[in-house]
């Protein structure tokens, strides 16, 4: 009886060992996505695009006034890096933080779905869902198309 009992409970550190351990791929999706908030808070548009592959697409749901559909604006990401840019005294810098709801990997190709929080200083402004489509280059990760959805209530963070 003893030894079953050691047994199992040898079996449950394992598992819990496992549950614990770190995927250094998803260290290194959340790095790249956390490397957009803090090149943001920073006001340093260069950070920022270091992490981000030739091409990739930056887009914003709204809700249309009728509430009902939405509406899609954005397309570059040039406009966004020239207003992160622009200097900002401390109630104007901008503070995104994302809750990493899921992340799924597939080889080259991973796909991050978060909850998130935007402040101006101390003051909120928006929330919301960011949906990121990264890809895996010789570099590292780089993010490719970044759609997010915009709100002011009902916020999960």
């Amino acid at each position: 009886m003893k030894k079953l009992l050691l047994l199992s409970l040898f079996c449950i550190g394992i598992n819990v060992a496992k549950a614990q351990s770190v995927n250094p791929e998803i260290e290194a999706i959340k790095k790249t996505v956390n490397t957009v908030f803090e090149g943001m808070k920073k006001c340093d548009s260069a950070m920022v695009k270091s992490v981000f592959a030739p091409g990739a697409v930056l887009q914003t749901i709204r809700n249309a006034k009728d509430g009902l559909s939405g509406t899609v604006s954005g397309d570059r990401i040039e406009p966004w890096l020239k207003a992160i840019a622009q200097p900002k005294t401390a109630e104007q810098i901008w503070d995104e933080k994302i809750n990493f709801d899921q992340i799924l990997i597939d080889g080259n190709l991973a796909q991050v779905w978060g909850s998130y929080t935007f402040h101006i200083g101390a003051k909120f402004s928006h929330c919301g869902t960011d949906n990121i489509t990264l890809v895996k280059y010789a570099d590292g990760w780089k993010i490719v198309y970044l759609i997010d959805t915009s709100k002011k209530d009902n916020c999960k963070l």
